[in-house]
């Protein structure tokens, strides 16, 4: 009889650890992540000092980002909220999960930046690209 397998990893140990000096800030700065569909504050991320690990962890959080924009939008996206799942289980303190970054004027701000996501589309739709 063989023992189970451990649970996956999504995310390695190193990327947890820059997750978890995360601290949240008043005063983060918001920016629309356009390959996740969603928004993302600096705070969520390590120092951009580190530059390498910045990107991956805007890379590996691509997931946490959309399935969180689809909650914003009550539109869940049950394909991504596995690591959303995983991340909250780790890191619950992350900023990320913060009730303000799900609800309230995130929510209108996001749907701000998907107005005009779309509004481009069209428009490069319209001139041929």
């Amino acid at each position: 009889m063989t023992a189970p397998s451990p649970p996956l990893m999504m995310f390695s140990p190193v990327l947890l650890d820059a997750l978890r000096a995360c601290q949240y800030s008043p005063s983060a700065t918001c920016s629309y992540d356009l390959m996740a569909g969603g928004l993302i504050w600096d705070d969520e991320l390590p120092l951009r000092t580190d530059s390498g690990l910045n990107l991956r962890a805007s890379v590996h959080l691509r997931k946490v980002i959309a399935y969180r924009a689809s909650l914003m939008l009550d539109e869940p996206r049950t394909e991504l909220e596995e690591d959303w799942i995983e991340l909250m289980r780790l890191l619950p303190a992350w900023p990320g999960f913060r009730t303000e970054r799900v609800a309230g004027e995130a929510q209108r701000l996001l749907k701000v930046h998907k107005y005009k996501e779309s509004k481009a589309i069209r428009r490069l739709e319209k001139d041929g690209f």
